[in-house]
C-alpha cells in the first residue's frame, strides 16, 4: 500500500506553538488575550485617525484620554460579554474607537430618556395615588 505525502501530513498528530497563555482570568472571568490586544489597537488606532469634533476639541487632552479608557472598558464588557472572536473584538473597537463621542452621547440620551420615562411613571402613579387618597379622604367622612 503506497501513502500520499498528504496523507502523511495529515495523519500526523498537530503541534501547535503557543507564545503565552490563550487566555487570563482576571476577576474570575477568562479573558482571550489576542481579542484583547487586538480590541486595544483597535480603539487606539481608529481614536487617532478619527475626525475631529468640536465636541472632541473641548473635551481636551484629559478628556480625550477619559474617553478612550472608557472605550476601552466597553469592548472589554462586549469580550466579556461573550464575544471571544479577535476578529470581532477588533471590528468593535474600531467602530467604537472612530465614532468615539458620538457613540457616548448616544447611549447617554437612551440612558436619559429611560430614566425621565421612569420619573414620569412614578410621579404618574403618585398623583394618582394621591389623589384617589384625598377623593376617598373626602368623601368617606
Amino acid at each position: 500500500m503506497r501513502l500520499l505525502p498528504f496523507a502523511l501530513i495529515s495523519a500526523a498528530p498537530a503541534s501547535r506553538r503557543a507564545i503565552g497563555p490563550a487566555e487570563i482570568v482576571l476577576f474570575g472571568t477568562a479573558l482571550p488575550v489576542w481579542s484583547l490586544i487586538l480590541g486595544t489597537v483597535g480603539v487606539v488606532m481608529a481614536r487617532r485617525v478619527a475626525p475631529a469634533s468640536a465636541a472632541g476639541t473641548a473635551l481636551g487632552q484629559v478628556g480625550n484620554a477619559a474617553l478612550t479608557i472608557l472605550l476601552l472598558a466597553i469592548v472589554v464588557a462586549v469580550i466579556v460579554e461573550g464575544e471571544k472572536r479577535p476578529i470581532v473584538a477588533l471590528g468593535w473597537a474600531i467602530g467604537l474607537g472612530f465614532s468615539g463621542l458620538g457613540a457616548i452621547e448616544m447611549i447617554a440620551r437612551a440612558a436619559l430618556a429611560a430614566g425621565r420615562l421612569a420619573i414620569e411613571g412614578v410621579v404618574a402613579a403618585a398623583s394618582k395615588g394621591a389623589a384617589m387618597w384625598a377623593d376617598r379622604r373626602e368623601n368617606g367622612k
